[in-house]
Order: C-alpha cells, then sequence, then structure tokens
C-alpha cells in the first residue's frame, strides 16, 4: 500500500469515528454536518487513491520479449499487425496518427494512417465468420455505437473500450504512461532506445502538458493527472458496459450496428418467408367463392346491392307527381 493511500485511509477512519463520536454526544447540527462532509471528501480522496493503485498494478510495460517477437516476424506484416503491436506498446485507445508514430519510432517499417479505416472493416466482416485471438476493434459511445477516429484491442475490457467526457484526455495520459515505461524498461535493461520512440515520447508528454524529462519522471507525472480522471472514467463506463452486455459480442466489439446475420439466420428467415407466402396463398384458394342469391317468385330476379341503394335514393318521376298531388 503507498503512503498516500494509507494517509488518506487513515483520514477516513478518524472522520468517520470523530463522526459518530459527535451523533452519540448530541452535537451541534453544524458540527456534525461539517464532520459528514470533510468525511465524504476523504471518502472521494480514497476511492482517487484506490483506483490509481489498482491501475498501476494492472499495468505493466509490453514485456521486451513480446515486442522483441512482434519485430522478428516475417516481413512484410500486414497493416492489421502493425496496429496491434502499436497498440500493445501504448495499452490504451488511440487514433491513426499516434498509432503510425508509436509504430515508426519503434520499429524500422512504416504504418501509413489511411490504411487503418479500411482495416476496421475488415475486422468486423472477419469477425462474422473467423476466430481469432483478436481483433483491432472501435471504442464504443454512450449509445453503444462505434465511435470514429479511436482503435483498441479486443481483449481489453469492456469499460476500457468506452468512450466518456473524460475518455481522450485520460487515454492520452495513458498513452505517455506506458510508452515513458517502455522507454525506461529498454534504459534499464541496457538495451538500445531508438532517438524516434525517445522524441516521440518527449513530444506526447508536452502534448498532454506534462514536464520533459526522464522517462521515469514524465510516467509520475502522467499517473498524478490521470487519478481523478480514472475514478470519472470508471463510474461512468461501468454504466455503459453494464446496458452492452444485452449485445451480442460483435455488437460489444463493433457497435450496435455490426450486429448482422450470419448465412444460417438469413437462409432461415427467407425460408419462414417462402412458408408464410405459402399458407396465405393455400388459405385464398381453399375459401369458398361468393352464391348469387337465387330469384324468387315474389321479387323477381335479384337486384345487386348497389343498384337497389341507387333506386331507392333517385325516386321516379311517377313517384314525385303522385307527391305533388297528395300535398
Amino acid at each position: 500500500m503507498s503512503e498516500d493511500l494509507q494517509a488518506h485511509e487513515e483520514e477516513l477512519v478518524r472522520l468517520l469515528a470523530a463522526t459518530r463520536r459527535a451523533v452519540a454526544d448530541g452535537a451541534e447540527p453544524n458540527e456534525v454536518q461539517t464532520l459528514r462532509d470533510q468525511a465524504e471528501r476523504a471518502f472521494s480522496q480514497w476511492r482517487i487513491e484506490t483506483s490509481l493503485a489498482l491501475h498501476r498494478a494492472v499495468e505493466q510495460p509490453v514485456p521486451l520479449t513480446e515486442r522483441n517477437l512482434e519485430s522478428r516476424r516475417p516481413a512484410p506484416r500486414t497493416v492489421r499487425e502493425k496496429a496491434h503491436a502499436a497498440l500493445l506498446l501504448l495499452g490504451t485507445p488511440a487514433g491513426p496518427t499516434l498509432l503510425s508514430q508509436v509504430y515508426e519510432a519503434f520499429h524500422d517499417d512504416a504504418l501509413a494512417a489511411s490504411g487503418l479505416q479500411s482495416l476496421r472493416e475488415g475486422e468486423r466482416n472477419s469477425h462474422q465468420v473467423s476466430q481469432r485471438p483478436y481483433f483491432v476493434c472501435p471504442v464504443l459511445t454512450s449509445d453503444l455505437q462505434a465511435a470514429k477516429g479511436y482503435y483498441a484491442l479486443s481483449t481489453w475490457p469492456l469499460e476500457q473500450r468506452i468512450m466518456t467526457p473524460h475518455s481522450s484526455q485520460l487515454w492520452q495520459l495513458q498513452a505517455v504512461a506506458h510508452l515513458a515505461a517502455t522507454v525506461q524498461s529498454d534504459l534499464d535493461s541496457g538495451q538500445g532506445v531508438p532517438q524516434a520512440a525517445l522524441q516521440l515520447l518527449h513530444t506526447t508528454a508536452a502534448s498532454a502538458g506534462l514536464y520533459s524529462g526522464r522517462p521515469e519522471t514524465i510516467e509520475a507525472q502522467a499517473h498524478r493527472r490521470m487519478a481523478p480522471l480514472l475514478a470519472e472514467h470508471q463510474a461512468y463506463s461501468a454504466e455503459v458496459a453494464g446496458r452492452a452486455q444485452s449485445l451480442p459480442d460483435a455488437g460489444q466489439l463493433f457497435g450496435k450496428g455490426a450486429v448482422r446475420l450470419n448465412h444460417a439466420q438469413t437462409a432461415a428467415l427467407w425460408g419462414l418467408a417462402r412458408e408464410s407466402t405459402d399458407r396465405v396463398k393455400a388459405m385464398e384458394a381453399a375459401r369458398p367463392a361468393p352464391v348469387a342469391a337465387a330469384p324468387s317468385p315474389a321479387t323477381g330476379p335479384a337486384v345487386p346491392a348497389q343498384a337497389s341503394a341507387r333506386h331507392s335514393a333517385d325516386p321516379s318521376p311517377q313517384r314525385e307527381r303522385a307527391a305533388t298531388v297528395t300535398r
């Protein structure tokens, strides 16, 4: 447990105990309310510190062995593999420009940002027909639609792939923290760090409003800045992720619009439609034809209803004259 987290926890316990004693001693309402407000603020700080501690625990630099294996794959590499390698280094959703810069800074190869748009369509279609260890997918908006401009990995938790009001700034800081941790890990292991990687680290740190310095210093700044953003992001994304559980796997990866029927489901629907059409035709064929009414000796030939109504509504001239004489 970090010293900051322990200090916030001790402060929270002290304020809770003081509030309980004030209520038991019959203290003034204003005094009790003041203690409660202080306890609530301490609890908020404690939540932020615990979220930050959890974030640091689960986030580790990409192992050197894994990155070396990535680098030793046979060339040429596909856009999909390059995007995967860049996202592994960043550990957080990112836009096409940053993905291209990160990949090219750590690899002797190029990644065209323009090729990522077609990659998104290809990944969504591939998910319908194949099983892969990972997919490069978009992040989701609050209404569970695919957001433009960001890419993520399907292996990440759903909460990490949801856009919130704080996600853009949070993901920027997380990217800086991961880059700094990766560079520092390479330096500590005695492995050379490409100059392009160092330049990229300082550039991204400056764009996030962080002071330049050693990689470990930049990483510490990023973690401090992201602490309150992380707590807000987690609360917001947890609610959206709860609603996303009702979607199938394709919807949770590529958004509501990606929920498509496969070939078997489409064929089944067409079969039901044909069956329904045939059933309607059979019912119409079995329906008896209408029978005309037979004429009776008293009334004479049957008169159609429309004609009868017309004659009743349009009296003859003889009837009109008879009515005039009567009047």
